[in-house]
Formats: structure tokens, C-alpha cells, sequence
């Protein structure tokens, strides 16, 4: 075992990260790349941290508002601001003043709330992407996920001490018609672990996805991407995003079925 992995066989997080970055030498980038040939859990976290740094960068280059709309906002509240009084008094301004302020101080409240919902909005569709770029690599023939099973009892368990949290499965006979557990694998979304589980449904491969609501961006409850139904819900500490080909309707039953269960 290399100085890079830990001892479950995985690269180490600050090597992770300066692979991603481009920091190691020649030949540790080339002992990685002999370890990602052989190893499906740290490939997919590359693929995550790469997407996550290019979303990063582009949507801080498309944050910054326009340098005209900053210049005219400055420009009006400068105009606005009082001039220094040669002795202390009490201030006092026309009614026509107070609307004219508080009018520039609305637009600018609308232009920051503006840029902080667009800036979620896009946060919200790179997360929905990045779940879908994971559901397709485990699509692949060359994906073996970490737990092949079909018994609760087993996948959950395996989690456990690789998760931050915990996380319930129903009895295979609260699970919706038709539909199976085959196992799970961890995988990292936003940069944070998170627990695989892999369904059919008919003949339709399903990606669930459980990681922790809190400090997690949000998603939308019901979106498509691709031909993909992604749906998401909260449940107690946790959310629950599934993705697949399969009938939305479909797709909505087992991530009830398994909110209930948390």
C-alpha cells in the first residue's frame, strides 16, 4: 500500500485534492492514475471534485454583477448621501428625500437578493448534474459497486464508520411493486460522503442518494435532465434525491417508501 492511500485502500483526501488541483509531480500523478484504473469509489470521487471545482469556477465568473449596474448604484447613493452638518443637529429630510433614499436602498436589496437566488438556482442544477454524472457511471460496465445485495441487513450495516450520519431501509415488502435493492456503493457529493443505493424498478437501474440536509445546497423537489426524472425529498435530517429512466410516478413511490422508514 502507497503513502497515498489510507489503510481502507482509498486515496487520502489532501492527495485527492492536489490531484485534482494539479499539484503532484509526475510520478505521483502516475501512481494515482494506476490507482483509479483499479479502484470505482476514488475514480468517482475525481469525477465529483473536477465537476465541483469547473461549476465552482464558472459560477464565479458569472456571480459578478455587471460593471454598469455597480457604477449606477454607487453613483445614486452617493448623491444621496447628506452632507456633513457644521454642527450637531438634528437631521432632517424631506419626504421627498426619504423616499429617494429608501428607493436606493431598495434597488440595491433587490439587485443582492437577485444575484443570491440566481447564485442557488445555479448551485441547484451543477448538484441535480453532478447526481445524474454519478448515475451514469454507475450505468457503466465497468462499475462494481463496493456492496452487491439484496439483504437490508447488509447494505446498511456496511456503512457504518464511513458515514456521518445513519440511515434506515424498509422491509422488501414496503418497497413499491415490482422493485429490488441490488446493493450500494459511497460516493462523494459536494465533496461530502454519501450513501449509493442502487434499485430496479421493472428493468430500470435507480440511483438513490442520502446525504445530510444541513449545510447541503437545495434541489428541486421534481426535475428531468437528460431523459432522467430526478426526485428529491427531506426526510428527518436527510435528503433523499433518486434518479432514473424509469415513470416519474414510479421514481416517487420509493423515495416515499423510503422517507417513511427514516
Amino acid at each position: 500500500m502507497t503513502q497515498t492511500t489510507q489503510t481502507t485502500g482509498h486515496l487520502q483526501p489532501e492527495k485527492l485534492n492536489a490531484f485534482i488541483d494539479g499539484e503532484l509531480s509526475g510520478a505521483e500523478a502516475q501512481g494515482i492514475h494506476k490507482h483509479l484504473d483499479d479502484c470505482h469509489s476514488c475514480t468517482l470521487r475525481v469525477l465529483s471534485g473536477t465537476r465541483l471545482k469547473a461549476v465552482t469556477a464558472r459560477a464565479g465568473e458569472r456571480f459578478a454583477p455587471p460593471v454598469e449596474a455597480l457604477a449606477r448604484l454607487t453613483a445614486q447613493l452617493r448623491l444621496q448621501k447628506p452632507k456633513p452638518a457644521a454642527r450637531v443637529v438634528p437631521l432632517r429630510r424631506s419626504p421627498s428625500a426619504n423616499i429617494a433614499v429608501w428607493s436606493a436602498i431598495a434597488a440595491v436589496l433587490l439587485v443582492v437578493v437577485s444575484l443570491v437566488a440566481w447564485h442557488q438556482v445555479r448551485q441547484a442544477d451543477a448538484l441535480a448534474a453532478e447526481m445524474l454524472d454519478q448515475h451514469l457511471a454507475m450505468l457503466s460496465s465497468a462499475a462494481t459497486p463496493q456492496v452487491v445485495s439484496t439483504d437490508r441487513h447488509t447494505v446498511k450495516p456496511w456503512f457504518e464508520g464511513r458515514l456521518p450520519f445513519s440511515f434506515n431501509l424498509p422491509d422488501p415488502d414496503a418497497l413499491p411493486p415490482d422493485t429490488t435493492l441490488h446493493g450500494a456503493d459511497l460516493v462523494y457529493i459536494e465533496g461530502r460522503p454519501a450513501a449509493l443505493l442502487i434499485f430496479s424498478i421493472h428493468k430500470h437501474e435507480v440511483s438513490v442518494f442520502v446525504t445530510q440536509s444541513a449545510g447541503a445546497f437545495a434541489i428541486a423537489p421534481r426535475s428531468a435532465r437528460s431523459g432522467f426524472a430526478i426526485i428529491s425529498v427531506a426526510a428527518r435530517e436527510l435528503r433523499l434525491t433518486a434518479v432514473s429512466d424509469v415513470d416519474p410516478r414510479e421514481l416517487n413511490a420509493l423515495v416515499i417508501a423510503l422517507a417513511k422508514v427514516q
